[in-house]
């Protein structure tokens, strides 16, 4: 089902689109009806449609403006232009910025439903033309991203727009014991080897497996049904024989708590690793499912001097890099420790996440240069490390309860 995004100012019109197209016929779904162009901007990213339906003239930006913007953005949005009148003097700027269908309002909005059609046509043009491997890279690119930190805004989103679905599912990393001087060449068959067994070993319900160092393997793997955790034993149990018996290879074996939601992924990523640490350790199970009790038993063996400073150093890098964008994972490298550790010793010391602590400095900085200087907003979302404007508004308002610009007219 497509997804489908309406703007328009005039709460009749709005009304209209809603009632008079029958969208579900179309195979389309409403996912958010904006007010102007800029309630557009700040549920853009959040909405994710794939279709945005416009009117040409709103307050704030119009629906050339929105359509630039998606254009100058690559996002995987087309965009279909309402006007009340047959008047064309927007066509060039509409084509320049591959605005699919230039519509004129009529009673029953007459040529809309044929644009929509076309505007299906193209998103199924495109998803089926691109290249397998292509498509398979970007996959793997996007969960990587996910596990090492720099994926970590909008997830749902992205996904999305990959055609991924997580509905029930657990993480897995497999460590292995490599021979030392092992080479490049050699590592890669390894490599390739794994992949095809983990492959066949799961089945269609391997939904992702990447390579993140060259021992250090990650599949997700869907956990419905059948699918309990005595199978997924078994089935690792069967992968560590053959890793153990046919290719030399010692391993061991972190598994996440159940996952039902697809932006717990870094979370997941987190109580793998977790379980694998312990995993690793001696007198343990090859395989250690993650549960609260490991990063208690990690918290009970450091000091409060230790956990302190912990809190200290992060607090003083999160001071240092807050405009470069970095999460959670990044100061735990920093800092020597793992996401799920530091989250639980920093809430516990302070109160409050560390997600929380790096937000509430980044509003404060944005607070101070709204205040004091003429930066223009996305100048500010630029030095304050945002992707861009839709998502700073769009977290200042969280904050702030109104935008960067209302707030800026309000001081």
């Amino acid at each position: 089902m497509y997804r489908v995004m309406l703007a328009d100012d005039e709460p009749i019109m709005r009304k209209a689109l809603q009632s008079l197209i029958k969208w579900e016929d179309l195979d389309c779904q409403v996912v958010y009806t904006a007010a102007n162009g800029n309630d557009v901007m700040e549920h853009l990213g959040e909405m994710a449609p794939d279709i945005l339906v416009t009117d040409i003239q709103m307050p704030g930006k119009d629906g050339i403006a929105l359509a630039e913007y998606i254009w100058e953005n690559k996002l995987p949005v087309k965009v279909i232009i309402l006007t009340a009148f047959a008047d064309f003097s927007y066509a060039q700027s509409a084509i320049k910025y591959n605005v699919v269908e230039y519509v004129t309002k009529t009673g029953a909005f007459e040529g809309l439903i044929q644009a929509v059609e076309n505007c299906k046509a193209l998103l199924k043009e495109a998803r089926s033309a691109e290249d397998p491997e292509a498509r398979k890279a970007k996959e793997e690119n996007f969960f990587k991203g996910v596990f090492d930190g720099s994926i970590y805004e909008d997830i749902p989103k992205r996904s999305r727009a990959l055609g991924l679905e997580l509905d029930t599912y657990r993480v897995l990393l497999f460590q292995f014991l490599l021979e030392k001087g092992l080479d490049q060449k050699r590592s890669l068959r390894i490599q390739d080897g794994l992949c095809n067994f983990f492959a066949m070993a799961f089945g269609k319900d391997l939904i992702q497996g990447v390579f993140l160092r060259k021992d250090l393997y990650c599949a997700v793997v869907r956990c419905t049904g059948a699918h309990t955790e005595e199978w997924l034993k078994i089935t690792c149990a069967e992968i560590m024989d053959m890793t153990d018996n046919f290719m030399e290879l010692y391993s061991y074996i972190g598994t996440s708590g159940l996952q039902t939601e697809i932006e717990m992924l870094p979370e997941a990523y987190a109580q793998a690793s977790a379980a694998l640490k312990h995993s690793a350790c001696e007198d343990s199970e090859k395989m250690v499912f993650y549960t609260d009790k490991l990063d208690e038993k990690a918290m009970d063996a450091v000091n409060p001097d230790t956990r302190q400073a912990l809190v200290k150093a992060c607090l003083s890098y999160i001071e240092e890099h807050y405009q470069e964008g970095i999460t959670v994972s990044d100061i735990a490298r920093a800092v020597g420790t793992s996401a799920s550790y530091l989250s639980r010793v920093f809430k516990e010391i302070t109160g409050a996440t560390v997600i929380q602590s790096m937000n509430q400095k980044r509003l404060g900085k944005a607070k101070n240069y709204l205040d004091t200087t003429d930066m223009k907003i996305y100048e500010i979302a630029d030095a304050l490390g945002f992707e861009n404007i839709t998502y700073f508004s769009r977290f200042f308002k969280k904050y702030t309860g109104m935008s960067p610009k209302e707030y800026k007219e309000c001081h």
